[in-house]
């Protein structure tokens, strides 16, 4: 950690109280550990007021549903006019569109940039289908995405995957791109100390098994090929329950499938889990699936699962491959085909005695993928990149970095005691 606290602006995509998904659970999470050692202010677009911690401040730049170049326009001039106003040591961005402008006028400022590389962004587009209009959108997100990472002084990653796609497919040196995994809120992700009472109030069977995953629904989290892997589970397991949870375009279409197999009785979808839910049906289940076909970064649920004791099985993609080998490669199906998804669920539900127990998976968490070892190591960058910075005489010292205004200055004097705008 370094020894003086740092000023650091922070570019989101959004928050997950109102936006689901791992790059926002990520964006919070790191947000919130880096606030209680620096001073930060992380800008998002959302809706909502975003639901934060006390002390932690978080301003909403815009709403999710304005164009994207009005959006973009909007964290560009929020950001500069915040480096006017007092001194920022860098700038860490989350999400390309809304951290180019910020970024840019970092540069013009001398003050250091630091991404965070979540995934190719253009590539996640291009996977939901091969539609023209889904080609213009990729072709536009590359271009952003390559006008933001030409003003990085450094990237992270969450997993060797992601370094590789980063430095393959966007040209980046392997010496600028640094590993850093992702983690779990281990005080929030535990083991139950009653796990049939949880299941009560989550109106699980006591004697089921219940298999959990929970994603997005899109093409890319393999959900089509659960659903057609878990046809063949219940005729080997019919006391077998799979709940998914999550909520996106695919809905209809996987209660169609379940129609179609007849699963009416094995399958439940969950919908959006809420934050206060999730780490309950974490307690609940027997075990939790991962069917990712392709771009699986890092995987923050895997470690949330195992934080709770539960025991992961997962396709050999990305971040989850890298996180099981790590502890239990036999966990891994041979390949993401629901063949080999089948095969795997089938197998480990006949074998329950080999699985991990619940200590297991949360001690690997707790060795390897905390919220205070990935904020130390995101720290060790930061001074990496402001050490540089210092030895070509660039000075990026000023005055505290707390949200404080001379007064008149408008909206956001009036919201800082809140800690939100």
């Amino acid at each position: 950690m370094p020894s003086n606290k740092l000023r650091i602006l922070s570019t989101g995509m959004g928050w997950p109280s109102s936006q689901a998904g791992g790059l926002n659970t990520y964006f919070k999470n790191i947000c919130e550990n880096l606030s209680d050692r620096n001073t930060l202010e992380a800008l998002v677009c959302s809706v909502d007021q975003p639901e934060v911690k006390e002390g932690m401040l978080v301003t909403s730049i815009a709403d999710p549903g304005m164009k994207l170049r009005k959006r973009r326009s909007m964290f560009r001039n929020y950001a500069a006019k915040l480096m006017e106003e007092q001194e920022v040591d860098i700038v860490y961005s989350h999400f390309a569109p809304y951290g180019l402008g910020a970024a840019e006028e970092a540069k013009k400022r001398n003050i250091p940039v630091v991404i965070a590389f979540h995934g190719p962004w253009s590539e996640e587009i291009r996977a939901e289908g091969g539609r023209i209009t889904h080609r213009i959108k990729a072709w536009i997100a590359k271009s952003m995405e390559m006008r933001a990472y030409r003003h990085a002084d450094a990237f992270i990653v969450l997993s060797e995957t992601f370094r590789d796609v980063l430095h393959q497919q966007y040209g980046i040196p392997l010496e600028r791109i640094h590993i850093i995994a992702g983690a779990a809120d281990i005080r929030r992700f535990q083991p139950s100390a009653d796990r049939m009472e949880v299941r009560r109030s989550l109106s699980l069977a006591e004697d089921c098994t219940a298999v959990l995953t929970v994603r997005r629904l899109v093409n890319r989290m393999g959900l089509l090929q659960l659903l057609d892997a878990w046809k063949e589970v219940v005729l080997q397991a019919p006391d077998a329950v799979l709940l998914i949870g999550g909520r996106g375009p695919l809905k209809e279409q996987l209660e169609s499938r379940i129609a179609e197999y007849g699963l009416e009785g094995q399958v439940r979808l969950l919908g959006y889990v809420s934050d206060d839910d999730l780490p309950r049906y974490y307690q609940a289940a027997d075990l939790f699936v991962v069917p990712t076909q392709s771009l699986e970064g890092f995987g923050l649920i895997t470690v949330e699962a195992m934080a709770s004791g539960l025991p992961v099985s997962a396709t050999p993609v990305g971040g989850s491959r890298e996180i099981l080998e790590k502890f239990r490669p036999d966990l891994l199906f041979k390949s993401k085909s629901s063949s080999d998804i089948a095969a795997g669920i089938i197998h480990l539900l006949k074998h329950k005695q080999q699985w991990p127990t619940a200590e297991q998976c949360r001690s690997h968490v707790l060795e390897n993928y905390t919220w205070e070892l990935a904020t130390s190591q995101v720290e060790a960058v930061f001074e990496t990149v402001l050490e540089k910075y210092r030895k070509i005489g660039v000075s990026t010292a000023g005055i505290t970095f707390h949200g404080h205004r001379a007064q008149g200055k408008g909206r956001h004097d009036a919201d800082v005691k809140s800690g939100v705008h």
